[in-house]
């Protein structure tokens, strides 16, 4: 009878287990209604698919829908594949990344201070072709790979290799051509050869205009009158090494996978490109975390497309975000991993505007630090943040306390104010989750 009644004594616990999946399909189809999200979605956890699908058209003109199996631009995420090119030939002992530039573009200069190792973690001080007004109107010519170098090679060097970081294009499409070099194959053949092929990346190439590439996805931009185009055409000389891959989720999950369990490369190499180094970046790939989960992750944008590929090697979760219409895949795939981390989400609506007296705005001018240095300045009456290296974005009025920002990337910075209305403390919200900005 003891037994019985201490049994009966004991608390009964009943945990409401989440349905996950209900919870990923919720928030996607708000980012697809709402905010238009155009592409596929993948995310997986221990090895098991917690949700996939695909939303919108892969051609709007043949109103052809995007599947799971379409082929999207994947921009920087190339950066990745050329980073394990080059570690996998350090491991062959056909280069070394010490070495230095001059050793495979003779003629580059400054090239004798700037190594392999400067090239992979964007210390190099080579400026950034993309941010060169030059580059745009020739981006849509076939470009050589001498014609492309010729473009950046004798700008003055941002700063003095290995001192600081700034993200270079160039630099990775300078690793591109030492690939060829050490491997004495085009980029294009020694990346099928040494990965694609290797770990089966039935879907993953190097995208060629002149080709025909079965469920290609066509990239498109939405102006503010909500019309459709395409977006601007661009050859993939330009992007090669740096940016030029297609791929698909599945093919995605499969590469970071492989990458992560040492079958690409051997488990030293794969440290070091793992390694954070300046600015939380390895080898074409950033380290960082979203709370207290460690990501090690990398965005793709080009014209038209914008992807994240993101891991979570503690929890053994990936998310991959792929878009044909420039969608914001950084904060969806931040959101669809903070769901499964049971972290704050604010499901994507679309911020109202108010009109609010100018006045108001004085008390919140100021530098803070969030995330990293922003600063908050006043111009023609209206709110705007300030950020070293990017254009000055709106910030418009939701509320007096409440501003949105104008770029449509759910970003929010909302104030605490007093009864007097004296502003107390500042935050930033994405994605639901707040980041406190203190006031400089």
């Amino acid at each position: 009878m003891k037994k019985i009644i201490l049994l009966l004594l004991l608390p009964t616990i009943v945990l409401a287990q989440k349905n996950y999946p209900a919870l990923l399909n919720d928030y996607a189809q708000a980012a697809f209604k709402i905010k238009d999200f155009n592409g596929a979605m993948l995310v997986m956890q221990k090895g098991k698919v917690m949700y996939k699908k695909a939303f919108g058209l892969a051609d709007r003109e043949w109103n052809i829908a995007n599947t799971v199996e379409t082929k999207f631009r994947i921009g920087s995420v190339t950066k990745q594949f050329t980073a394990a090119c080059i570690l996998q030939l350090a491991e062959q002992g056909k280069l070394s990344l010490d070495d230095k530039l001059t050793k495979y573009v003779p003629d580059y200069p400054k090239g004798d201070s700037i190594t392999i190792h400067m090239l992979l973690n964007h210390t190099s001080g080579i400026t950034n072709y993309t941010n060169l007004a030059e580059f745009w109107p020739k981006a849509v010519l076939p470009l050589s790979t001498d014609s492309m170098i010729a473009l950046f090679k004798n700008r003055p060097l941002d700063f003095s290799p290995g001192t600081k970081w700034n993200y270079s294009n160039s630099g990775f499409f300078l690793l591109g051509v030492i690939v060829e070099k050490a491997s004495g194959k085009t980029f294009s053949a020694y990346l099928n050869e040494n990965i694609i092929a290797k770990i089966g990346l039935t879907n993953t190439s190097m995208d060629r205009l002149d080709s025909v590439l079965a469920f290609r996805a066509k990239g498109y931009d939405k102006n503010q009158q909500g019309v459709w185009s395409h977006a601007m055409y661009i050859s993939m000389e330009g992007p090669y090494s740096a940016g030029a891959i297609v791929s698909t989720v599945d093919d995605l999950y499969r590469w970071t996978k492989a990458l992560h369990n040492n079958k690409i490369l051997s488990a030293a190499s794969t440290q070091k490109m793992m390694t954070p180094y300046l600015n939380k970046y390895g080898y074409g790939i950033g380290i960082d975390s979203l709370k207290t989960h460690k990501r090690v992750s990398h965005n793709g944008g080009i014209p038209g497309f914008v992807t994240n590929l993101s891991y979570y090697p503690a929890d053994d979760v990936c998310v991959v975000v792929v878009s044909n219409n420039g969608s914001n895949s950084d904060g969806v795939s931040s959101a669809l991993a903070s769901i499964l981390f049971d972290l704050p989400v604010q499901k994507p609506y679309m911020p109202k505007e108010i009109k609010i007296d100018s006045s108001q705005l004085d008390k919140y001018i100021g530098k803070y630090i969030a995330e990293s240095p922003v600063e908050l300045i006043k111009k023609n009456g209206k709110l705007y943040r300030r950020r070293e290296g990017a254009n000055d974005i709106e910030l418009k009025p939701e509320s007096a306390i409440r501003f949105f920002y104008a770029d449509d990337s759910d970003r929010f910075i909302e104030f605490d104010v007093d009864k007097t209305g004296k502003m107390i403390k500042g935050w930033l919200i994405a994605n639901g989750d707040k980041t406190e900005m203190k006031k400089q």
